[in-house]
């Protein structure tokens, strides 16, 4: 598989693309519902996994005020943080994908929608905080995915265009931030995402699997 033009850096969402964390996620949503005597629907904070955790509460729970869903995210942070790794797993082919990118002289960076310290905590007890270039989480630029300005700002960090920026994610939002900042996108499929869906989303390529990466041509 060849992208159109040489690459300088891959941008790589985390959650579902590099880590599998949708349990611990899930574990932390539904903790924190339950602890206020309200109804958790697990396959539906599945499939809104990546939005930013205001929204999925708004929509879990759509008869709050603001800022009673602003509490909730609060609580939901100092559960998880205590919490998610317990549940998180890395994909078998990351360690290696990551250093072989590297030795063909790519920039990595994470272009991640959770906040930045569960994103630290897990890429060091993982052993691959030393691969990336940069980390932008989602509550550093203005907009959340599928806006751009994530990938903009990770662009901006590492001194490069957009247009010089692979973008790898799992989801539609992910390839539609990739796409609205000028980047090509790859997508993986997952059980979370399906060939299909991604499809109409029309990233530059769809991969399998991420080890299915050491095969494009950046």
């Amino acid at each position: 598989m060849r992208l159109s033009r040489n690459a300088k850096a891959v941008l790589f969402d985390l959650d579902g693309t590099l880590l599998d964390s949708s349990q611990a996620i899930m574990d932390a949503v539904e903790h924190v519902l339950t602890s206020r005597g309200l109804h958790c629907d697990r396959p539906m904070v599945a499939e809104m996994i990546g939005m930013p955790l205001e929204n999925i509460f708004a929509v879990l729970a759509p008869n709050l005020s603001t800022e009673e869903v602003w509490n909730l995210v609060l609580e939901y942070r100092k559960y998880y943080m205590i919490h998610h790794l317990e549940r998180t797993s890395i994909h078998p082919s990351t360690r290696l994908l990551l250093q072989k990118l590297k030795e063909k002289g790519l920039k990595l960076g994470i272009i991640t929608g959770k906040y930045r310290e569960p994103t630290i905590n897990a890429l060091d007890y993982f052993g691959i905080s030393g691969f990336f270039d940069t980390v932008v989480t989602g509550y550093e630029v203005e907009n959340h995915k599928p806006a751009p300005d994530i990938v903009l700002e990770a662009a901006k960090r590492l001194g490069i265009s957009p247009e010089e920026c692979v973008v790898v994610g799992d989801s539609p939002i992910d390839v539609e931030a990739g796409k609205r900042a000028g980047s090509r996108t790859i997508a993986l499929i997952t059980d979370a995402h399906s060939r299909a869906l991604l499809k109409k989303a029309n990233p530059t390529i769809i991969i399998e699997n991420l080890a299915a990466l050491e095969d494009v041509h950046f």
